[in-house]
């Protein structure tokens, strides 16, 4: 039996009707930049994340890069963020000029909240935590800090779309917040996709600017070449917006089978695992399922050997990349623990009962013999 790490096909019967469809409707009125698809999704992504603006780019990356030019990030500022993300993450700083401030995670894979305040100077303008495999971070921590120190907050919530606590979901507790909508996200696009989201009009009108090389966006007032701010072309196009139209539809049917899918392994995995730990109020994302195993390279090698894939994520760590070595100033003891015991197997809603069974009898297996 193999076992995919991820399995993009469309096999929900409806979601590809409805996916078809929506892409016949843009055949048909031909307007493929700035579509009325594309209002509709922004309207719709408003509503469900509860906040007043959302812009739809062109990835995750656009995303995160615009939230932080939005907010003035530049030369000689400071961000402090995890070391333990996708490059994304810290490149969008320093594509900004600012200078990234790693700190180190807790084993929940999230920012410590507790080493944030030691790493402000008078340089720090902002904090970037990421809620990694859509566990959200703690908010309410960071939240104070940013408070007390007159710092802006930006949420990189590219794997945390749906995830919810106390009433709020990721996104919206914040100054601005990005979100990635690739194939593999909890909201996927069928290619690259990206939201901006505020509460801030004067953000949300700087981020619209930033989003198509400096100009208005607004397909009825475009000037050629009226730049108002040099940008590059970030605009998500109509055919991802109506393609994430037909996977919103389907979201509440697929966070029902993942979240039957992460109860069942928290069940039945052994408890020699270390499981990502969520807070008991907590609606996850549900993007990834990480275990964290002392043997870690054995076990991958044993499952791929019975023809299930895994993933290790994160590696090297941001600040162990070529590129950003001299921001490595942090030991960053927990993040480099973290990293050499996590492995990331399967978790996606083609998963069959059969694979599902077989991933844990087979990670059980894995454990007894190397643990």
């Amino acid at each position: 039996m193999k076992v995919r790490m991820f399995d993009l096909r469309v096999k929900d019967k409806l979601l590809h009707r409805n996916l078809l469809s929506n892409f016949k409707k843009i055949l048909k009125h031909g307007i493929f930049f700035f579509g009325p698809e594309l209002h509709e999704f922004e309207k719709k992504m408003s509503k469900y994340l509860k906040v007043k603006y959302a812009l739809g780019v062109a990835s995750g990356s656009s995303a995160l890069y615009i939230a932080l030019k939005s907010l003035g990030i530049k030369k000689g500022d400071e961000v402090i963020t995890t070391p333990f993300s996708w490059i994304i993450t810290s490149n969008a700083i320093v594509e900004c000029g600012a200078t990234p401030v790693f700190c180190d995670i807790k084993d929940d894979y999230n920012i410590n909240s507790g080493l944030i305040e030691s790493k402000i100077t008078k340089k720090t303008k902002a904090i970037l935590p990421m809620h990694w495999g859509g566990h959200i971070c703690d908010m309410k921590s960071i939240l104070k800090i940013a408070r007390k120190y007159n710092l802006f907050i930006v949420e990189d919530s590219a794997q945390s779309f749906g995830a919810e606590l106390n009433g709020k979901k990721t996104g919206s507790f914040s100054d601005i917040a990005a979100f990635s909508m690739n194939p593999m996200k909890p909201l996927n696009g069928f290619g690259e996709g990206g939201l901006i989201v505020t509460n801030n009009k004067k953000l949300y009108e700087k981020a619209k600017i930033l989003r198509y090389a400096g100009t208005t966006s607004d397909p009825k007032k475009i000037i050629t070449n009226n730049c108002l701010e040099v940008s590059l072309n970030h605009k998500m196009d109509t055919v991802n917006a109506a393609m994430l139209l037909a996977s919103f539809k389907n979201l509440k049917k697929k966070r029902k089978k993942l979240l039957a899918i992460k109860k069942y392994y928290e069940k039945n995995i052994s408890k020699k695992i270390l499981l990502q730990k969520f807070n008991k109020k907590e609606k996850p994302g549900l993007y990834a399922f990480p275990i964290q195993v002392k043997s870690r390279n054995k076990i991958k090698k044993f499952l791929e050997n019975k023809n299930i894939e895994t993933k290790i994520w994160n590696r090297p760590l941001i600040c162990d990349s070529p590129a950003y070595k001299k921001y490595a100033k942090n030991k960053l003891p927990i993040a480099r623990k973290v990293l050499s015991k996590t492995l990331n197997i399967p978790f996606h809603e083609n998963m069959t009962n059969d694979q599902i069974k077989f991933v844990v009898d087979q990670v059980n297996l894995s454990i007894e013999k190397f643990n």
